[in-house]
């Protein structure tokens, strides 16, 4: 607070005599005026912190004296402390505080009530330059934060995409020394080389998982209506196999239409609904059913399952990419969810999970509800 700068501006040159010793007394370092002029020349020269402004000045008057300071860019932070010996308190208040005064005191002050409130209105000033501060710290670290997610992108789809092609290499070859050499090999050997081509078959789908989750809101396609519906009758015929082998059922109410991107929505609900199909109870059919409802400006559509559940400690890691609950006995890379998180934020939404260990879950997530109507039912 000692740091802090006032500007003493009277014409009263006993009057400012005497502010200016209480101020310096109680630790500030105090700039006098006697005219509105010069005010605004000291202004210019030392960017005070408050000024102390008489109302009734030789050349300028007060009010004009303040209308001026706060409607310049450079100075219009400065707190105006407006002083005035008028005994028409009220209309002289409301023109200052009305001319942008920040406080309004009447002669005689007291002494420690000129202290207090000077410095009650410069911790005000100290809190919005910390708040500012914060602000400019914050937008940096989040320009920074962008550009870092940014770089790992395009090197998650530069190293996913350089990736392919020597998999493939991999893969090609592997697959012919499996068909030519099968009965030159031992059966150890043979083991050997189904752990390369299970391995590379699970490296493949990682790489797909990778560049697909790095190609997420890289290359926005014209928004377009989506209609989940059909969405969903693509997304069930894409799963026909799983559906069949598990005896899976899956229904669904009627779901809206959207405006976003029907491949990467596609993506969402194929994934919610495998994931049903890949964590069900041992011995029990799967259920999956989907439901919509309108709240306020979004749509929240629900994905219900009678899954294995997912204990509450786990709600947030599920969403975290390459992070699994479960080991190898079930298959897949850990970013589906994370590539259902990045979709729904992209389109405007936000996904969460409901659930409980042994007795299913509810993946839900929210789209903007554009004026667009759904279909009829």
């Amino acid at each position: 607070m000692t740091n802090m700068t006032i500007l003493n501006v009277d014409d009263n040159e006993p009057s400012r005599y005497v502010r200016s010793h209480i101020l310096s007394h109680a630790g500030f370092e105090v700039y006098e005026a006697g005219t509105g002029g010069a005010a605004l020349q000291v202004i210019t020269e030392r960017n005070p912190d408050l000024i102390l402004l008489d109302m009734n000045l030789p050349d300028v008057h007060g009010i004009e004296v303040c209308r001026q300071i706060k409607s310049s860019p450079v100075s219009a932070s400065i707190i105006v402390l407006q002083i005035s010996a008028s005994s028409t308190t009220a209309p002289h208040a409301k023109m200052a505080l009305d001319s942008g005064a920040d406080a309004y005191l009447t002669e005689p002050v007291d002494p420690d009530v000129l202290v207090a409130t000077v410095k009650a209105l410069l911790r005000l000033r100290k809190a919005e330059r910390d708040l500012s501060a914060a602000n400019e710290r914050l937008l940096q670290l989040n320009q920074d934060l962008h550009r870092s997610n940014e770089d790992l992108e395009q090197f998650a789809f530069a190293a996913s995409h350089d990736l392919q092609e020597p998999l493939r290499t991999v893969i090609s070859f592997v697959g012919l020394l499996q068909r030519t050499a099968r009965e030159k090999l031992a059966g150890a050997e043979l083991e050997y080389l189904s752990y390369i081509i299970e391995g590379s078959r699970r490296m493949r789908v990682l790489i797909d998982d990778l560049l697909r989750y790095s190609q997420i809101g890289q290359r926005r396609e014209p928004s377009q209506v989506v209609d989940l519906n059909i969405v969903l009758a693509w997304t069930i015929e894409n799963l026909r196999e799983g559906i069949s082998d598990s005896a899976a059922q899956i229904s669904a109410d009627q779901l809206p239409c959207v405006i976003g991107d029907e491949s990467q929505l596609g993506h969402v609900l194929q994934n919610l609904i495998g994931n049903a199909i890949k964590y069900a109870q041992p011995g029990v059919p799967p259920e999956v059913h989907l439901s919509a409802g309108r709240e306020g400006d979004f749509w929240l559509i629900r994905v219900r399952d009678n899954g294995i559940g997912i204990d509450e400690t786990y709600f947030q890691l599920v969403f975290a990419a390459f992070k699994r609950l479960h080991g190898k006995e079930v298959p897949g890379t850990g970013i589906g969810l994370a590539i259902c998180r990045k979709v729904i934020e992209v389109h405007g939404g936000r996904i969460w999970v409901e659930s409980k260990r042994g007795c299913g879950s509810t993946f839900c997530f929210t789209l903007p509800a554009n004026p667009i109507p759904s279909p009829a039912v």
